[in-house]
């Protein structure tokens, strides 16, 4: 798979090579990676992927079908390729005593690809944002909708 070959933070958070086979196909079916050489393509083809497409032309190409959108880029890939308008952006989070949340930075892929290994270890069955956050809620994982389009991972 092409997300195999991928190195760095968010990757080794991901601990792709202890996947299993379930995983494996669920992962195919479900997360897309931003190349900056490839643009948006499939984690198990190098085929490009339009995040714009119906679900029934993303399915004659087994591509992703969820209406759910989870943009876990960072803001440079965000601006190369905007997401639809229906997508969710993620932003990760600390929480001070006082409530006040601040953006994490240098740990930001770490928690995103800890999300996304979470969500590949339990394969959930999500098509809509709050199936997406009682999954969370139910795995512990602190993810909170902050605004129309927006969540936040609090680590």
């Amino acid at each position: 798979m092409p997300i195999d070959h991928y190195t760095g933070t968010l990757y080794k958070a991901l601990e792709v090579p202890s996947w299993s086979a379930a995983e494996r196909r669920w992962a195919r079916a479900h997360l897309l990676v931003h190349d900056k050489d490839a643009g948006i393509v499939h984690a198990g083809s190098w085929a490009p992927c339009s995040l714009v497409e119906e679900p029934a032309q993303r399915a004659s190409r087994n591509q992703p079908t969820s209406d759910l959108l989870l943009d876990a880029r960072s803001k440079e890939y965000v601006r190369l390729l905007p997401p639809p308008p229906t997508a969710f952006a993620l932003r990760v989070v600390s929480e001070g005593e006082d409530g006040r949340r601040l953006a994490i930075s240098h740990w930001n892929k770490f928690h995103k690809g800890r999300l996304a290994r979470a969500l590949v270890r339990d394969r959930p069955r999500v098509r809509r944002v709050e199936q997406l956050l009682d999954w969370a809620r139910n795995a512990g994982i602190r993810l909170e909708r902050v605004g129309e389009r927006e969540l936040d991972l609090v680590v």
